[in-house]
């Protein structure tokens, strides 16, 4: 009996149905398991939830998504099976860091390593710089190095993120959607599987994340950093195949454009390092300076901050695509200057909110 193959449109719906499904089922399970076994995410100084709310919803994350990859991607990718094993890897680092707190040196540690593997065992690493700064093609090493520095970037950009109901699982969407759709066009259908499986658990996911009852549950270590480290390997695979000339579109500012579909968690895990080292803090110590946290205090809910963000987000990618021509640094830079401004806006509304208490007698009193 011929071995069933399933290929083209098929396949991508087969990867985005199932991945959905997998999800669904499970993660109402998960949230029983939780409660029942007291794993909820209980409220502390860098937490905003008020109440014990489960978490692990990464595990339903991680199940939809590599059941609907694996599925659909048969005869796509040469990789797949390296790619898996970084992923497991990860998962389990983000789970153990869910349950006992692993400490950040060890889990970058593992980080680095499966960046490594994915690196120098399959054919997902940068080998140009698209004429940035001159270079074109990248030496072994330079294209190792600066892969597993953009893997490990993401990966923490993302996780850092996950602060708020939605806005991980919302930046995932987007950049599902973009990326995926950018590789169908370019006829690249393994990824598009990739993405239609990473799509398809993220928006039940999500479902679940913005509910207000007993259904709700947080994704957790387990499920950002997997999603950190997919959405590195679309971005990597968007830049290689427009330095290939295998893009349906040959952009100009490529680097560029792929910073603009991560530009929210990307912006702020910068913003963020710079002040921890401006205050002599550690990088891995965890604070409330983060975006959302801003747009909290200046008065937006959950669901509205992550609704503006992903707005933010969206005009962001039109804008970079529309001024991909007037070259990476100077598109880059325009990012950068509305990004800040965009965040000393928010600072400005803050301080205006604030302010009144600081100066009342009764708060100088105490």
């Amino acid at each position: 009996m011929s071995e069933l193959i399933i290929t083209g449109w098929p396949a991508i719906l087969l990867a985005f149905v199932s991945s959905l499904a997998i999800t669904w089922y499970y993660i109402p399970k998960i949230i029983k398991v939780v409660c029942k076994k007291h794993l909820s995410d209980h409220p502390g100084k860098h937490k905003i939830h008020k109440k014990d709310t489960p978490t692990l919803g990464g595990i339903g994350i991680f199940a939809g998504f590599i059941f609907g990859f694996l599925i659909g991607v048969n005869g796509y990718m040469h990789s797949v099976s390296y790619f898996t094993a970084a992923a497991m890897i990860l998962f389990f680092i983000g789970l153990k860091d869910d349950l006992i707190n692993m400490n950040a040196w060890k889990k970058f540690f593992a980080e680095i390593t499966t960046a490594l593997i994915v690196a120098v065992f399959t054919d997902i690493h940068f080998t140009s710089f698209h004429s940035l700064l001159g270079i074109t093609e990248l030496p072994a090493w330079a294209s190792y190095i600066t892969t597993v520095f953009i893997i490990v970037l993401i990966i923490n950009a993302v996780n850092l993120i996950d602060g708020i109901d939605g806005l991980a699982a919302s930046v995932g969407i987007i950049a599902s959607l973009f990326f995926g759709t950018w590789f169908f066009l370019s006829g690249d259908y393994g990824y598009t599987i990739m993405a239609a499986a990473l799509l398809g658990s993220l928006i039940v996911f999500l479902f679940y994340n913005l509910s207000n009852g007993r259904m709700k549950i947080f994704m957790g270590d387990t499920g950002s950093i997997v999603i950190g480290f997919t959405l590195a390997v679309m971005t990597i695979r968007f830049n290689e195949l427009d330095a290939a000339g295998r893009s349906f579109y040959n952009l100009g500012s490529t680097p560029s454009v792929s910073i603009a579909v991560l530009i929210v968690p990307l912006f702020d895990t910068l913003r963020v390092i710079i002040l921890r080292l401006v205050n002599h803090q550690s990088v891995f110590k965890a604070d409330n300076r983060h975006i959302h946290h801003m747009m909290l205090r200046a008065g937006f809910s959950h669901r509205q901050t992550t609704l503006y963000i992903s707005i933010f987000n969206i005009l962001l990618i039109a804008l970079a695509l529309l001024l991909d021509g007037i070259g990476i640094l100077w598109l880059g830079l325009v990012l950068l200057v509305i990004c800040s401004f965009a965040t000393y806006i928010i600072h400005r509304i803050v301080k205006r909110i604030e302010a009144p208490k600081s100066s009342d007698p009764a708060v100088k009193g105490a």
